[in-house]
């Protein structure tokens, strides 16, 4: 779980569809409990992610609060939605929400050069009413879609991020943590309400990869851009995998 967090920490994610993945198929546990435990655990794994990004300067705190605080509502709603859904269609349907995510993330990257890049040392503008607007709209349903699937849904909302909110692809990266640090606490509590948090898996979880995600946000300015694009493709779509065939 350590070095699980070094590496959603260093991809700015929330990691809950790989705990979800480790917790379903390495420790048996119900997809429904998986999803409440992975999110409960992602709280404590993006607020440590999160203070390190803040110092690191890589959190724009405007887009944040607009996502996060969007997809707090979304939240609610989605963990109340996934109750009504059998385990053995959930698993498979937060596997291919997942692969959904990562490939919206290659489909950016791809058409970089087709919007105007943001530089890391541009000045941080105000937002628009446009963008207010916009990013309330992906915050409700990236809330939806991380209590109902479990997912997370970083790759979503770093898109969002460099899109609607003209962000840096380093600066998405630490705001999108700040953003999934209040959906992930809004869908743990709800989820939390259904019974789906098991405590005892918690305190794993919440130790190895809360220490590991602020490791790894310490390499994320530092390491080649290149790099950092691949693994926020890859991380997403791997994680799918046990997900949709096991």
């Amino acid at each position: 779980m350590f070095a699980v967090g070094c590496l959603i920490g260093f991809i700015g994610a929330g990691g809950a569809g790989v705990t979800v993945s480790i917790l379903t198929i390495g420790f048996g546990l119900p997809i429904h409990t998986a999803v409440g435990t992975a999110l409960a655990a992602m709280v404590f794994t993006t607020l440590a992610g999160s203070i390190s990004h803040f110092r690191e300067g890589n959190v724009s705190i405007p887009p944040a609060l607009v996502i996060g605080g969007a997809g707090m509502t979304g939240a609610i709603i989605g963990a109340d939605l996934s109750q009504g859904i059998p385990e053995h269609i959930l698993q498979p349907m937060a596997g291919f929400a997942l692969w959904f995510l990562a490939f919206l993330v290659w489909l950016r990257i791809r058409m970089r050069t087709r919007l105007r890049s943001v530089s890391e040392d541009e000045p941080r503008r105000p937002l628009t009413p446009a963008q207010y607007a916009g990013g309330a709209g992906m915050g409700v349903f990236g809330g939806i879609g991380s209590a109902f699937f479990g997912v997370g849904m970083a790759p979503f909302i770093q898109l969002g991020m460099l899109t609607v909110m003209r962000q840096s692809l380093i600066r998405s990266v630490g705001s999108t943590m700040a953003a999934l640090t209040l959906i992930s606490l809004s869908g743990s509590l709800a989820l939390a309400r259904h019974g789906d948090v098991s405590l005892f898996y918690l305190v794993g979880v919440m130790i190895g990869m809360t220490a590991g995600s602020y490791v790894g946000a310490k390499f994320t300015r530092r390491a080649p851009v290149g790099l950092l694009r691949t693994a926020i493709v890859a991380v997403p779509f791997v994680g799918g995998i046990p997900l949709i065939f096991f």
